[in-house]
């Protein structure tokens, strides 16, 4: 890849994680108290699991910057805002939410398959400066009318102040199809 197409898709995927923060930052102004965790549903002994290919792994430095409680409403707004692309089949927006090692894991093809995905119930898990974990619950919309919920957890980082999400693993499902 020479330099200039390097720079230019650099400068793109800068751009698109600043409007993010906006959008980011406006949607979550004002809101003073975390999201609460609402009651876990059991999970069936051998419940059919949809992987998302784009969850195996990633980078996970975290940059060394003091913890800051916006950043919490700005992982979040990350997460939210990826969720709304996927369902939207805005497969650059959606990209652009990722560091680059989970870009190269990102298959559109999977969520091709849904009508619609969302994520819910956003909360943290663990966080250190720079580096936030949180653990949502994603339903998948079939198009026969079918839904899944599962929950997943989440690695947002910080690089060049602004949140990108480096490692996403799928933990349980709380609800089959």
């Amino acid at each position: 890849m020479d330099k200039g197409w390097s720079l230019a898709l650099v400068g793109g995927v800068v751009g698109g994680l600043v409007a993010l923060g906006v959008a980011g930052l406006l949607l979550w102004q004002g809101r003073q108290t975390p999201v609460e965790q609402r009651a876990n549903v059991n999970t069936p002994a051998s419940p059919q699991v949809t992987r998302q290919p784009a969850g195996a792994g990633g980078a996970r430095v975290a940059t060394p910057t003091a913890v800051n409680p916006n950043q919490e409403q700005e992982a979040i707004a990350l997460i939210k805002s990826l969720y709304q692309a996927l369902s939207e089949k805005d497969w650059n927006q959606a990209r652009l939410a990722y560091t680059p090692a989970m870009q190269n894991q990102f298959d559109p093809a999977f969520f091709a398959q849904f009508v619609r995905v969302t994520v819910q119930d956003l909360r943290v898990s663990q966080s250190s400066s720079g580096q936030w974990q949180l653990v949502g619950k994603n339903t998948y919309f079939y198009p026969n009318g079918d839904t899944q919920e599962e929950e997943r957890s989440y690695t947002v980082i910080w690089q060049n102040g602004q949140p990108l999400i480096s490692d996403s693993q799928f933990l349980r499902v709380t609800k089959p199809r």
